[in-house]
């Protein structure tokens, strides 16, 4: 089965960037994003399953933004070695800088 991950990045990117709108996160704040990357892990280590009511609009979307984050990474680890023409978006150039700073102890 061949996947296009290029298309597939972009597609995943521009999703973090509508949700991130909608969210008001400014990806170039680094203590915000290391804020969000341990909320994230926190999610994660908790089984990914706590599921906000259908009514709180700002907790779906931060779950729809959990879930993005990880098959954005899913997929980078799925992926073969970058293209040169692949060019990581802010959404993914955040997030990678706030999830190193963590795995270094910040």
């Amino acid at each position: 089965m061949f996947i296009d991950y290029d298309r597939t990045l972009g597609q995943i990117e521009a999703e973090l960037q509508r949700v991130g709108l909608a969210l008001g996160i400014d990806w170039a704040d680094d203590a915000r994003m290391r804020a969000l990357a341990r909320e994230v892990f926190e999610h994660w280590l908790a089984g990914g399953n706590a599921v906000p009511a259908r009514t709180d609009r700002r907790g779906m979307s931060r779950c729809t933004l959990f879930g993005l984050i990880g098959l954005l990474a899913v997929t980078l680890t799925s992926a073969p070695a970058p293209a040169a023409a692949d060019e990581p978006g802010a959404a993914r150039l955040a997030l990678a800088r706030a999830f190193a700073s963590l795995q270094a102890g910040g």
